[in-house]
């Protein structure tokens, strides 16, 4: 069994979003309003920097990037593959593999993409190191922004909506091999 039925004139392929019950149908939707929301948080206010009363900045990550363009490419580049290309990319992916791949590809996907989502949160790292840095210059203060807590939570969803799904695929692939009990019985 491959995950392909036939069922009349067309084929219907198995998925593992076809395959799910109760609360685990909302893992493909759910992965879908974080695709939707993460440009969005791009945009969204990190934090303000505050320098000797009269110089104040509001810091985003498209802000970030816009200034990085001009003063260190390098870091820009990494910023933008690792906390953009990355995230994005792997939310697509995690959806092209709850919806369209059959079961038996899909867990070598989602197996790869637990190895490699590793680096798609780097960003995180560097907006703290950021915060730090500028709290411990001590010539200004540093404010915590709406946009960050917003980002936080796209990130935290991501990171529980890919573990739920990993448990979900596992859960199914171990329902798809074939019962050795069974098919030794003549």
């Amino acid at each position: 069994m491959n995950g392909v039925t036939l069922n009349g004139p067309s084929a219907h392929v198995s998925t593992f979003a076809s395959r799910q019950h109760g609360s685990a149908r909302l893992i493909g939707p759910l992965l879908a309003m974080v695709l939707f929301a993460l440009p969005f948080t791009w945009q969204l206010p990190l934090f303000r920097t505050e320098l000797l009363v009269f110089i104040e900045n509001e810091v985003t990550v498209l802000g970030a990037v816009q200034t990085l363009v001009t003063t260190d490419l390098l870091l820009c580049a990494i910023v933008i593959l690792f906390g953009m290309v990355f995230p994005f990319m792997k939310l697509l992916t995690l959806l092209y593999t709850w919806f369209v791949l059959p079961p038996t590809r899909a867990q070598l996907w989602i197996n790869a993409i637990g190895k490699v989502s590793k680096f798609s949160m780097l960003d995180v790292m560097l907006i703290a190191i950021t915060i730090v840095g500028l709290k411990g210059v001590g010539l200004g203060k540093v404010e915590i922004e709406y946009g960050l807590y917003a980002y936080a939570v796209v990130v935290l969803s991501v990171l529980f909506l890919s573990f739920w799904m990993e448990i979900e695929a596992k859960r199914i692939s171990l329902q798809l091999l074939p019962n050795p009990a069974i098919s030794h019985r003549t």
